[in-house]
């Protein structure tokens, strides 16, 4: 029997093992204060204690490598795992003593919990002169994972929390899956979990359904129980005593594996989940709730149509393939209904008062496109004006669009030169304003000692004359300089800090001006 001391409070343990669950394991909050923490065993008395790297308390007891965790291994094996000569599961222990058999099960691979390692030492084999000279080093990994099989059936990672399952190590999963199957469990291992929901609650939430509703253990398989308990929790239902027999009865005839979907759907069917609500459809109002032409009238028909196909054929094609349950698909057809019903008249009137406007920069924007964009404006635009947009070349088309603004050949050529002007003009405008704001993030100091951005500096060396940019380079650096030709002085550019681009821009800007 082994106490363990916190100030003024004491705790006791069976193993050592579980000395260090005590200490470091499964809290909450911060641990014990290492001066404030004292350790001993009823017999052979007070065991130190130290702080380890990794902020956890270590214990060192007397003895070798090899006895040190035999000693911790047979405790665990003695007053733990083995009662009346069964091996017990982890489901069938406390939450602090299967703590206490994965603590023994991980020093294998961190024996500086209770062994101080050497310099020499650190490392998976561990050299113990005073037992193996003859026999090499003591590999303590293998040494505790092969106890583990020989004693208890199974590794440090602990035994199959389910058939066709992996190993696991978390005590929380093998009671879950216990009461899946409907077995026996003590109170006292189920009041660990009672009322917290910590545990479990991202993997796990419907085990705490099933502490609280003894009557749903071992009632239906396991797939059956979990989808039941997760639906409900989605719909924000509680599973209780009352409606649990009702519950049962109908998901009992679902197949064995069913899924949360077909959970769902039986539900649904029965009543017992209400359908998701949709919000009221709001009319548009304002300049959006009404068309100004025909046409607009006819670009929303095809568009909020479309939207509504499309919508309504993905969710029935996700439904036959038991993608989403028929209640999502009730909703996702409210909602695209609603989205029909109330759609505002934005964009068809937009394009339509650009057509009685005749503005053909905006009728390009929309309609010189390739055929597969904006499609249900093209084919309302031939319905109701007689232009096609679709059926012809690019060429074609941009021709179509400008005679529907009674523009001729010479003037559609004028047209396109002067924004093909704007164009180059907007672009570099574009690039003279990015140049300009990454200049004035940089700091340049001058010879005088002040200091200035990167902006006032080009501007500052273009207005004592600098008008030439020159570069050179040195191997793979290239250096850069604005030049005055008159007084042949030179002062340092950057690409990088954006000084070389706007110099450029400006000495651009001021050639065109001139």
């Amino acid at each position: 029997m082994y106490v363990v001391s916190f100030g003024q409070r004491a705790e006791t343990a069976t193993t050592l093992a579980g000395v260090l669950y005590l200490l470091n394991g499964d809290r909450e909050s911060t641990g014990p204060r290492l001066e404030e923490t004292t350790v001993r065993h009823v017999e052979r008395g007070a065991i130190p204690l130290v702080r380890l790297s990794a902020g956890t308390i270590g214990v060192r007891p007397e003895g070798t490598a090899r006895s040190v965790l035999a000693q911790i291994i047979d405790e665990v094996d003695r007053f733990i795992v083995r009662v009346d000569g069964k091996v017990l599961r982890p489901h069938e222990m406390s939450r602090a003593s299967w703590g206490a058999v994965m603590v023994a099960g991980r020093l294998g691979y961190f024996p500086e919990q209770v062994i101080e390692l050497g310099q020499a030492d650190a490392g998976p084999l561990f050299h113990t002169k005073d037992l193996f000279e003859d026999t090499g080093p003591f590999d303590m990994v293998s040494y505790v994972e092969s106890e583990f099989q020989r004693r208890f059936g199974y590794g440090t990672n602990g035994p199959l929390y389910a058939a066709g399952q992996i190993p696991n190590c978390r005590h929380e999963v093998h009671v879950a899956y216990a009461l899946l199957r409907g077995e026996k469990l003590r109170e006292c291992v189920l009041n660990t979990y009672r009322g917290n929901e910590r545990y479990g609650q991202h993997d796990l939430q419907w085990m705490h359904t099933l502490i609280a509703v003894p009557s749903l253990r071992g009632a239906l398989t396991p797939d059956q129980t979990q989808a039941l308990c997760n639906v409900m929790r989605h719909a924000k239902l509680a599973i209780d005593h009352q409606n649990t027999p009702k519950l049962v009865g109908i998901v009992r005839h679902l197949p064995a594996n069913a899924t949360a979907v077909q959970v769902d759907d039986a539900l649904y069917a029965a009543g017992v989940l209400p359908p998701h609500t949709v919000a009221a459809p709001r009319a548009p109002i304002g300049d959006s709730a009404t068309a100004i032409s025909p046409l607009a009238q006819r670009i929303h028909q095809l568009i909020t149509e479309r939207q509504f196909t499309e919508a309504v054929r993905k969710a029935t094609a996700d439904r036959e393939a038991m993608h989403i349950t028929q209640r999502h698909l009730d909703e996702i057809s409210r909602r695209a209904a609603h989205a029909r019903a109330t759609a505002g008249f934005d964009w068809a009137n937009k394009v339509a008062l650009s057509v009685l406007e005749r503005n053909v920069a905006q009728l390009l924007h929309v309609f010189d496109t390739a055929k597969d964009w904006n499609v249900d404006s093209k084919r309302a635009l031939r319905e109701v004006i007689g232009v096609d947009l679709i059926q012809c070349t690019a060429s074609q088309r941009r021709r179509r669009i400008f005679e529907m603004c009674n523009f001729s050949a010479d003037e559609q050529a004028a047209w396109e030169s002067r924004a093909a002007i704007a164009k180059v003009q907007a672009g570099a405008a574009r690039e003279f304003e990015d140049a300009r704001k990454q200049a004035e993030c940089a700091r340049i100091k001058i010879e005088t000692g002040q200091v200035m951005n990167g902006r006032e500096y080009v501007d500052f060396c273009i207005a004592a004359g600098f008008s030439q940019l020159q570069e050179s380079s040195r191997g793979a650096a290239r250096r850069y300089w604005i030049h005055n030709p008159s007084h042949r002085a030179s002062r340092p550019l950057r690409a990088k800090d954006g000084t070389l681009a706007y110099a450029r821009a400006r000495l651009s800007q001021q050639a065109a001006t001139v």
